[in-house]
């Protein structure tokens, strides 16, 4: 809960130090264990540390810090520095909700990097982050739809394309033109409403939650990418109805495609963020 500004009256002067930092909450379900949330945290950032009072250490000044009041189950708070900038123009998408959380200047730097990966972990752990404003934001849960399988085996183009017929028969190899350079290939799956789901098969991008594998080096990426026929969609912070309906539709039928990568070649599901997905959640 953010703290009481006190009344113009009051003669308090906090020292500069204190004036240079802020406190935003995370907020995630009662049941959720602190050691799932230290996990989700290593997944993109390897070196976080975990001190004698159980607080994640996240970068230089910057942690996690668990609630552990009689009612504090669940709750986190993040200890920043204070980084901000100039507001967000008018008009400019804000998927985060931080234009209407930071009116007054952005967060940037150390702040903005810690912020993002609260709010990336209420959207996984279906909680909220309550910024020092006071504002709330609820991160929609499918906001991210887009998986990548990593995996050690590489299928040939047609080779893909006959593994995802029975589940998506009007997958189909994309034309590139012969002067375009690239290092792999790429398949359309077609969706309603103009919409589709590339399948994008590269080398790996090297996730930081694998990188103590020994084949990452020589890795094959199949990335699962939701194209809205609007691009500007994935910029809205609260989705509609129908908005809401599509994202869930496509990450539904993306996690199947990823379930089938896995048995069919093995490795492991990454979602944009970097964040591992268990297979057995994406059915």
């Amino acid at each position: 809960m953010t703290a009481p500004v006190p009344p113009a009256s009051t003669s308090v002067h906090p020292s500069s130090t204190e004036q240079s930092r802020t406190r935003h909450r995370l907020q995630l379900s009662r049941d959720t264990a602190p050691g799932d949330v230290l996990t989700m945290v290593r997944n993109v950032l390897p070196d976080a540390g975990e001190d004698q009072e159980g607080a994640i250490e996240l970068e230089d000044q910057v942690r996690l810090v668990p609630d552990r009041s009689p009612r504090g189950a669940g709750r986190w708070d993040l200890e920043t520095p204070r980084e901000r900038e100039e507001p967000l123009p008018e008009g400019m998408g804000d998927s985060h909700g931080y234009g209407r959380a930071f009116p007054d200047g952005m967060p940037f730097g150390s702040e903005r990097r810690a912020l993002d990966l609260a709010w990336s972990l209420a959207r996984r752990l279906y909680g909220a982050v309550v910024a020092d404003s006071g504002v709330r934001l609820e991160p929609h849960p499918f906001q991210i739809r887009d998986l990548s399988v990593v995996s050690a085996h590489a299928l040939a183009p047609e080779s893909l394309v006959e593994l995802l017929a029975p589940l998506e028969p009007e997958t189909a190899l994309d034309e590139v033109p012969e002067q375009v350079a690239r290092s792999g290939y790429s398949a359309s799956i077609p969706l309603p409403a103009g919409e589709e789901i590339s399948v994008r098969v590269g080398l790996s991008s090297r996730p930081a939650a694998l990188a103590a594998l020994e084949w990452l080096d020589s890795a094959v990426e199949y990335q699962l990418v939701h194209v809205t026929a609007d691009p500007e969609e994935d910029a809205v912070e609260v989705p509609s109805a129908e908005i809401a309906e599509r994202w869930q539709h496509a990450y539904r039928r993306i996690g199947l495609i990823a379930g089938l990568l896995i048995e069919s070649v093995g490795g492991y599901v990454v979602d944009l963020e970097g964040f591992l997905v268990d297979p057995a959640d994406l059915g």
